[in-house]
């Protein structure tokens, strides 16, 4: 995949913290491991503290969860990294040091310019526990075509293009003539005010999606679509994962989005996201018979 890398993250528990006995062979080889991997062919980047490995990067409450994340060339190259090297004796042996219904890993695919970011990680990890396999997260598997997001707002042409089939759609399935869709401009979306983004599958801009903050603390969620073509790809629930992480970015606690009973895909997808029917509010306020509101409490890190 030219132009593309792939990244991936493994999380496990330890069956003992990391200078116990019970996991001192694994300690002892680590870093002879992690040696193997950097000079691996197709290896770009792991993720490393000053201690040369990631064991002392702590992310999650319990204290013997650990995160390795690293950068690829390919799925192949970590493959061939993971059972051909001496790797694969640790990676059989797992079970004494880990617990063994633990082990979560994920895979994405990442622009080759960017590096993988941890909060992001395990989100795609927790996305491919919920959804199963899809290009946003994966397994070893046969990779899907590479899907890559873009930050951009509603006066870029192509995203006015994606905007304007949404607009289309509506107005195809609006329940009353002249149906109002309300807006979304460039200002509202930027800074701190907000955030606009748009899906690239296998090269090709098929979604969008953006958050606007309406109080201090609450966002909503505005311009959700997907090109028809990939439906069943997950890439809108995908979209809606990359815009509550920007959410929480932006110190939002509280998300509100606005559907339409014509809509019973977006419907499903919000309610499978943890949405929650609300009441109306703002510029939805005159239409309730054509608005469905929802809203959602978003964690904080």
């Amino acid at each position: 995949m030219p132009g593309f890398l792939i990244a991936q993250i493994n999380i496990g528990i330890m069956v003992a913290p990391t200078d116990d006995p019970a996991v001192a062979e694994f300690m002892e080889n680590l870093d002879r491991i992690n040696a193997q991997a950097d000079a691996a062919p197709g290896f770009v980047w792991r993720l490393q503290s000053e201690s040369g490995n990631a064991t002392d990067i702590q992310i999650f409450a319990d204290p013997l969860e650990l995160v390795n994340m690293s950068v690829w060339e390919s799925v192949q190259t970590l493959k061939d990294y993971v059972y051909r090297t001496d790797h694969v004796d640790f990676f059989r042996r797992r079970a004494e040091w880990f617990e063994a219904d633990a082990k979560r890993v994920a895979l994405w695919t990442i622009d080759a310019a960017a590096t993988p970011d941890l909060t992001d990680a395990v989100r795609r990890v927790e996305f491919l526990d919920r959804h199963g396999p899809s290009p946003y997260a994966f397994g070893f598997a046969k990779p899907p075509a590479p899907l890559v997001f873009e930050t951009t707002d509603p006066s870029d042409p192509d995203t006015l293009r994606l905007i304007d089939r949404l607009d289309r759609e509506l107005t195809r399935i609006a329940t009353h003539p002249g149906e109002n869709h309300f807006t979304l401009s460039a200002s509202q979306v930027t800074g701190d005010q907000g955030r606009m983004l748009r899906a690239r599958y296998d090269g090709r801009l098929v979604g969008c999606g953006a958050v606007r903050r309406i109080a201090p603390s609450i966002g909503e969620i505005k311009r959700m679509f997907v090109d028809p073509s990939v439906r069943g790809l997950k890439i809108g629930a995908a979209i809606l994962d990359q815009i509550e992480q920007a959410a929480v970015s932006l110190h939002i606690t509280e998300l509100k989005l606005e559907t339409g009973p014509n809509q019973p895909a977006a419907l499903g997808l919000y309610v499978e996201a943890g949405f929650e029917r609300c009441g109306p509010w703002g510029e939805y306020l005159d239409s309730p018979a054509t608005s469905m509101c929802f809203s959602k409490r978003l964690p904080q890190p």
